[in-house]
């Protein structure tokens, strides 16, 4: 099928399925369904949607209204762009005019919450929520919903997970020592295939029916919040879902990147900054679909950048999350970003921002970090994803060192560490929702997942962990299988590993281990506040140590799989000395002297007193 017949038979298939749906509507819509009393920034567009179509552009009714800066109709006479500034304007409401029609325009009052940055003193946990826990199986089916591939047996299908079934499991997740939530995207799916992992949204505005409901998230922060939790709210910028109402019937014809035939992208974030990219190729990276049923977003129209910025804020004002997980961060527009991250921070001054930079190079991935020089645009983000310390981490357990591999890897990619302003809020990671699980990785060697686990609670940054892996989930297939379900997380599973009881002896082993080590991390200052100060690896063997003034700790890893090694101390003297004592973590076993020793693949880590 050609390009040009390939887009005319989508766009006009599914325009007439959606027109048909909205034609039975007799009220017009607003995008963002209502706003907010005191936001910095006073001025508010509108997208109006009329079933009917608008003769004439909507008016404000002048006894009640704010000033209007403009309201014109747009090239889909469908939609009506319409732009007031609140400034001194105290009402609950305002009223649109539009021929016999009339809106009354909510204004309400914003979440009492202030966002809570994340910190080197929280632990993420990153969920897959379609598999995590099946609170409410009367919505795993919900009418009008186009994929209906239900059932466990369906790798890319649903399963059910739902946010009642987080809330369930709150007690666990924060007993296992996680201080912050990260679910993937919660927003309504409605597409026809793999819907589940949420990345294809078709509405901004409402929670999936199958995960729940506005108010149910609302509950779910609210309790994460009187548990002195914070929420990272997963959202997308570079596409949307094609089944979305405003790429079916779009307001106008730039909303999206349209091409004579499907073009998906190239994936290659290098060309953003590469001085010698062929502008074809650069085109591709940005302009390019993500995949065939997720159309490419123009971040350059200003009218979809307010509704990207709109909605943005609209979830912080209504629900008080506290962070933004931003996906595929580097394909968008970087010009629109840069200003996303600045409206963001000029509302909300503590809300987390950081960007899923998934590259192989830290010149690449540093590139899109706040203040980069090389970058004409700032990002504003707080952080990004530590895709290299991950890759460095899983080399290290795999190869012998040499002289920039293996544990050296792990020591080079932390000395990059000068191309970022702040790599403290880098949040590191070694597996997630996108790659194969660790413990699979590691062909179930769970000395190496101890060591992993290790690194990554003590190294600088913020750890996430993805479900799971606390209780040895080792699928590496692909994404259907490696998004598994929680055992004992739906009403009729045989076993249930979030408890003691359902837990094999080498699981419990692991969760206890992962539970002892956060709850331990928690209580050290050189960790979740201090600096990070490394000495290059020898002979298979790499040291660091985090440290404040008061507070220090020594961390200590043999990456030779088979031999022992023993460690003159002598060489750490500025923060060893001869009177040293240190405690091992967990164990609590004394070290003093001037010489350790350490097992084959092992990892020590010691407070230093």
């Amino acid at each position: 099928m050609s390009g040009r017949k390939w887009f005319t038979v989508l766009y006009l298939g599914l325009t007439a399925s959606v027109l048909s749906l909205f034609t039975a509507q007799a009220q017009i819509t607003a995008y963002p369904p209502h706003w907010f009393k005191g936001a910095k920034n006073p001025s508010l567009e509108l997208l109006l949607f009329n079933p009917k179509g608008f003769k004439e552009a909507p008016q404000l009714r002048a006894e009640n209204g704010p000033a209007l800066i403009f309201s014109e109709i747009a090239q889909n006479p469908q939609y009506a762009y319409f732009k007031v500034n609140l400034e001194d304007f105290s009402a609950d409401d305002f009223t649109i005019t539009a021929g016999q029609q009339e809106i009354r325009y909510q204004l309400k009052k914003p979440s009492s919450h202030r966002p809570q940055p994340l910190t080197q003193a929280d632990a993420l946990y990153l969920i897959t929520p379609d598999r995590f826990a099946n609170g409410e199986p009367a919505n795993d089916e919900v009418a009008g919903m186009n994929d209906k591939k239900l059932g466990r047996e369906f790798p890319f299908g649903r399963h059910g997970g739902d946010i009642q079934g987080i809330i369930s499991k709150l007690d666990y997740i924060q007993n296992t020592g996680f201080t912050t939530l990260w679910i993937s995207p919660l927003m309504e799916n409605n597409e026809f295939k793999e819907s589940y992992h949420g990345y294809a949204i078709t509405n901004h505005y409402q929670i999936d029916p199958r995960f729940g409901s506005n108010a149910i998230y609302k509950r779910l922060i609210n309790q994460l919040h009187q548990r002195d939790m914070k929420m990272v709210m997963d959202v997308v910028y570079n596409h949307f879902g094609s089944q979305h109402h405003l790429f079916l019937n779009p307001p106008d014809s730039s909303f999206f990147h349209f091409h004579p035939e499907f073009v998906k992208t190239n994936y290659r974030a290098v060309t953003v900054m590469d001085p010698h990219a062929a502008p074809s190729d650069l085109e591709q990276f940005t302009n390019g679909w993500f995949d065939n049923h997720m159309p490419d977003v123009n971040q350059k129209n200003p009218h979809m950048q307010q509704f990207l910025i709109q909605y943005s804020l609209w979830w912080i004002f209504e629900f008080g999350v506290d962070a933004f997980r931003i996906d595929t961060y580097a394909y968008p527009d970087q010009e629109f970003m840069a200003l996303l991250g600045k409206r963001v921070k000029e509302e909300f001054p503590s809300f987390f921002l950081f960007g899923e930079i998934w590259v192989h190079m830290p010149e690449i991935q540093s590139y899109f970090a706040a203040n980069n020089k090389h970058n004409p645009y700032n990002s504003y983000l707080d952080g990004v994803t530590d895709f290299q310390l991950k890759y460095a981490i899983k080399e290290a357990l795999h190869q012998q060192q040499g002289w920039t591999s293996g544990v050296a890897k792990i020591y080079y990619r932390l000395a990059a560490d000068y191309l970022y302003e702040n790599p403290n809020n880098l949040v590191t990671f070694i597996d997630n929702h996108d790659e194969a699980r660790i413990f699979g990785e590691l062909k179930g060697d769970t000395a190496k997942l101890k060591v992993a686990l290790g690194l990554l609670y003590t190294m600088r940054g913020i750890p996430c962990t993805y479900y799971g892996t606390e209780i040895l989930m080792r699928e590496t297939e692909n994404h259907g299988v490696i998004r598994q379900d929680f055992p004992g997380g739906w009403p009729n599973d045989s076993v249930d590993k979030f408890t003691t009881q359902g837990r094999t002896a080498s699981e419990e082993a692991i969760y206890k281990h992962v539970q002892e080590l956060l709850e331990w991390r928690s209580k050290q200052p050189a960790i979740t506040e201090g600096d990070f100060t490394h000495y290059i690896p020898e002979d298979n063997v790499y040291v660091y140590f985090r440290h404040t003034a008061e507070d220090t700790v020594m961390v200590v890893f043999n990456a030779h799989p088979e031999e022992p090694r023993g460690l003159d101390l002598n060489r750490f003297k500025n923060f060893w000395t001869n009177e040293s004592v240190a405690t091992e973590a967990l164990t609590g076993q004394a070290l003093s002297g001037e010489t350790l020793e350490i097992g084959p693949m092992e990892i020590k880590i010691y407070a230093l007193k």
